[in-house]
């Protein structure tokens, strides 16, 4: 190939370089490339804290939300072990007071956006159970709840226990399980003859994971008998979304959403005094 032919060759390599340059910009701000923000939320919640999901990324096309679900503390352990999720969905204070304390999320981000009634069960079978002080009779040998070392539901259970005079009496029958829905599963399934769990969580609110067929409310435990419940979101300090996050926390707490979360068994804002 003469000079010639070798400049002509090189001007449209040039040419073709360019122009490839070029589609890849348009089509990069054609398609922009969308903010990710990940939420850490607890199975026992799934049906209130995805619907809130759905209409949070309806009104924020550009904001690819992903909801990850698991036991709080499961999610807790993951967030200490180095996992980095944007924003912390907590059944209660206690294991967003850890992570707060700890260091893992910014308190100043912490927002209350609901609240959960404390409740005793029986499986549907046993009829015998009429009422709180029945935990103390000869009928009921297993009582199931949450360890209140790990889980909010389990911590106000005992507050509420201590505050009602029972928490000794029934150190014998109590099964502390690590995870809330396993204590509500040893109630549906029969193994437990009464619980101590949240009204709607899970019962409601994670329809897939426990029937609620199987079980029936014998009673509400007294409000003034444990702490209010707060349902909490707050932000991690390593997010890289903190603008997107800071979004979906306010989201959260907006009227569309609470009104959505009451319709899913989520008590709204108010009723955590």
């Amino acid at each position: 190939m003469n000079r010639t032919g070798q400049i002509i060759l090189v001007v449209l390599l040039i040419g073709v370089v360019a122009m490839g340059a070029l589609l890849l910009a348009r089509g990069k701000s054609g398609s922009p490339e969308r903010s990710q923000v990940v939420v850490y939320a607890p199975c026992g919640m799934a049906s209130p804290v995805t619907s809130v999901a759905h209409l949070f990324r309806q009104a924020n096309p550009e904001i690819e939300l992903e909801v990850i679900l698991d036991n709080a503390i499961v999610l807790l352990r993951k967030v200490r072990k180095g996992a980095d999720p944007d924003i912390f969905i907590s059944p209660g204070e206690l294991e967003m007071k850890q992570l707060v304390d700890e260091g893992y999320v910014d308190p100043e981000t912490v927002r209350d956006f609901g609240s959960l009634e404390l409740v005793v069960i029986a499986p549907k079978r046993n009829q015998e159970l009429a009422g709180i002080d029945g935990l103390t009779g000869d009928s009921v040998k297993i009582i199931s709840m949450a360890d209140p070392q790990y889980n909010s539901v389990g911590y106000y259970g005992r507050a509420a226990l201590e505050h009602l005079g029972l928490w000794e009496p029934l150190q014998t029958k109590l099964k502390l399980r690590e995870y809330p829905l396993e204590a509500v599963t040893l109630v549906t399934d029969g193994t437990a003859d009464a619980g101590i769990a949240y009204l709607s969580c899970p019962l409601e609110t994670a329809p897939d994971k426990a029937d609620k067929s199987a079980v029936r409310i014998v009673a509400k435990i007294p409000r003034e008998a444990y702490p209010p419940v707060r349902l909490q979101a707050g932000i991690l300090r390593g997010s890289r979304k903190r603008a997107e996050a800071e979004r979906f926390v306010d989201f959260i707490t907006s009227q569309e959403a609470q009104t959505t979360l009451k319709s899913e068994g989520i008590l709204p804002i108010g009723e955590a005094k």
